[in-house]
């Protein structure tokens, strides 16, 4: 008996060729999706994170930190705010050496950790390395907002009209109760990750 040669005709390997596209696909979108939830719920911890540390000083010092007197949305990501922060949290300089006199005395007069930050708090650069002058979210966004209200208030509620207008749509009622928000917004404004909202 004679054997003729066989092979996968065009149509066979198009078929198998969609396949094996189709499955691809839906392993990359599953992998992206879970790798994106992973990014919200370690942004939203490090908020939390934040939310206690600024607590914690409150509690310590009888007040709010000098950063926040003004009670108006904070954007760490604007000029020297990153770096403030960290000083009034950590009580060292964001290198890590120790606060200059001037900076204990106005920032964090005893020069207690409130907060550890970690090198993946801050900014990746396109070369690899961190800036550690801006505090950014598990997504690398630097635009982190902050509003705090006395936590000394029983009844504390940050009134809607203090969020931003990206972020304003997002809040239930008249406010958020909580003396905290804090907030990152992405660029195009359509994403907010919150340790307070939703």
């Amino acid at each position: 008996m004679k054997m003729g040669k066989h092979g996968f005709s065009l149509l066979e390997m198009a078929t198998i060729l969609v396949i094996i596209a189709i499955i691809s696909a839906l392993i990359f979108f599953g992998v992206s999706a879970h790798k994106t939830a992973l990014l919200v719920a370690k942004t939203r911890m490090q908020f939390i994170e934040y939310e206690v540390a600024i607590v914690s000083y409150c509690r310590e010092y009888g007040d709010l930190p000098p950063f926040f007197g003004n009670e108006e949305v904070v954007y760490l990501g604007e000029g020297k705010n990153s770096e403030m922060f960290v000083k009034i949290l950590s009580g060292r300089n964001p290198s890590g050496t120790p606060l200059s006199d001037d900076d204990k005395k106005n920032l964090n007069p005893k020069g207690k950790s409130f907060h550890t930050f970690n090198a993946n708090e801050f900014l990746l650069l396109p070369d690899g390395t961190r800036d550690t002058s801006v505090i950014a979210d598990a997504f690398n966004n630097k635009n982190i907002c902050i509003i705090v209200e006395d936590p000394f208030d029983k009844d504390i509620v940050i009134s809607k009209e203090k969020f931003p207008e990206a972020v304003r749509k997002r809040v239930r009622g008249s406010g958020v109760n909580n003396a905290v928000a804090i907030f990152s917004i992405s660029e195009d404004g359509n994403t907010v990750i919150s340790n307070c909202l939703d």
